[in-house]
């Protein structure tokens, strides 16, 4: 297996200790068809590859910008029926 560290990936992560990547899925569903498609390709591909996965799970805990954890925001967890008011909010260009 190859592990190359000089990619674009490596770069968009930056400096960043991040260990994984958490997207809301409500802003995942606000992108387009074709975007969407592309990157259900990708997951499909990656859990091909990682087919064993470990035996563990995750957890998301939402925190402010102090880092004290705050209630689920409903409109961050809501993506059958997004409230596009307020993800515009966070949307380049809006």
């Amino acid at each position: 297996m190859e592990y190359n560290t000089d990619n674009k990936l490596w770069d968009w992560f930056g400096c960043s200790r991040a260990s994984f990547l958490t997207i809301p899925r409500v802003f995942l569903h606000c992108m387009s068809d074709d975007w969407q498609n592309k990157m259900a390709a990708l997951l499909s591909e990656y859990d091909e590859k990682f087919c064993n996965q470990p035996s563990f799970g995750t957890r998301v805990c939402i925190t402010d910008m102090n880092g004290k954890m705050i209630t689920n925001p409903e409109w961050l967890l809501n993506y059958k029926y997004p409230n596009i008011e307020k993800i515009k909010q966070f949307t380049k260009g809006n």
